[in-house]
């Protein structure tokens, strides 16, 4: 009968336990949760309910070897296609190459205020962004 130390089984469960929870994050991810935390305060803070305003941009310098975009922003600015009984926004995420030469958008929501705060807290916002930066990076392959 082999018995084993205390000591040796909390030694095991403490290995198996970093092993599951152990996990790499992806510096992009941790990037757009960043301009995602401003953007949302300033738009909150900075944006009316109806009238004119100045836009509102976070960027993120992309220093990713990997990827083929050296900026990242996202933008809400007043839309274009404005009636007076409605005071549309547009939040856009855009994208450019590493030359500086191209820029890509891509518009995530166009509407009022509350639909513009409704689509930045969604979970999948994040996923959107990802989505638009990394079918970028293929086209600049």
């Amino acid at each position: 009968m082999n018995i084993i130390k205390m000591n040796q089984i909390e030694g095991m469960s403490r290995t198996i336990k970093n092993k599951k929870t152990s996990f790499e994050v992806n510096p992009l991810d941790i990037n757009l949760a960043k301009i995602q935390m401003k953007f949302q305060k300033e738009f909150e803070r900075i944006i009316p309910e109806h009238g004119d305003f100045t836009p509102i941009i976070e960027r993120y310098i992309s220093k990713d070897p990997t990827l083929n975009i050296s900026e990242i922003e996202l933008l809400c600015k007043k839309s274009n296609q404005e009636s007076p009984k409605q005071k549309l926004r547009t939040l856009e995420i855009n994208v450019s190459d590493r030359a500086g030469l191209n820029k890509y958008n891509y518009v995530i929501v166009q509407g009022e205020k509350k639909d513009i705060i409704e689509a930045v807290l969604n979970n999948k916002f994040l996923e959107t962004c990802k989505s638009v930066v990394l079918s970028v990076n293929e086209v600049l392959k």
